[in-house]
């Protein structure tokens, strides 16, 4: 699972974590970007800050691992180059899935090598208040534009949609008010400790 992470909130641990009991997942690898290619333009914190609010979002929960593949590189990342280079180390009979939230899926399109990118994983899309509807007929347009088979690679998660984001967190404590039903406490915590996201 890639993202930003700017910070990690409860929708990033607890709805991936009824995913991988859902689809049988032995390990999720979440991996922070380094710039975010569809985020260029955005302010990000420190990369360390968000490795260590990462680190403490995920603790509680054994499976989970932390790669810094694309903060080691220290520039734009594409998702298909981390997935080809994931997959480098995995054994043969490895399944890879790449998880993501239903509002990236719909944008997939836009995203670097597309094609190349759903033949080298599975996907498991988390809910993140999308219409299923809306997400089925998004998938029929891309068998069709990339005259691929997706019906067997793409899974739809049953999580439940947790409406946090990390702008929403973001904006909340810049405003002095608390985000702490997003967050868990020790990130909050690290917040706090650092002064991240004040004015």
């Amino acid at each position: 699972m890639g993202g930003t992470f700017d910070p990690p909130h409860l929708a990033h641990t607890v709805c991936v974590e009824i995913a991988a009991a859902e689809f049988h997942l032995d390990s999720i690898w979440f991996v922070p970007a380094f710039i975010p290619p569809h985020k260029q333009d955005q302010n990000r914190t420190d990369p360390f800050h968000r490795m260590a609010m990462l680190a403490l979002a995920l603790k509680h929960f054994h499976a989970f691992r932390i790669s810094p593949l694309e903060l080691l590189r220290g520039d734009i990342s594409f998702t298909v180059d981390t997935i080809h280079e994931l997959k480098s180390h995995a054994e043969s009979e490895d399944r890879l899935f790449f998880i993501m939230g239903s509002d990236s899926f719909l944008e997939i399109h836009t995203w670097y090598a597309p094609a190349e990118l759903l033949r080298s994983c599975e996907l498991i899309i988390i809910n993140r208040g999308s219409v299923r509807s809306e997400l089925i007929k998004n998938l029929e347009q891309l068998e069709i534009s990339l005259q691929l088979n997706l019906r067997d690679s793409v899974h739809f998660a049953s999580s439940p949609y947790l409406p946090f984001s990390s702008t929403e967190i973001r904006e909340r404590i810049r405003d002095g008010k608390s985000a702490s039903a997003m967050l868990s406490s020790d990130v909050e915590a690290f917040i706090r400790k650092h002064s991240l996201y004040r004015r």
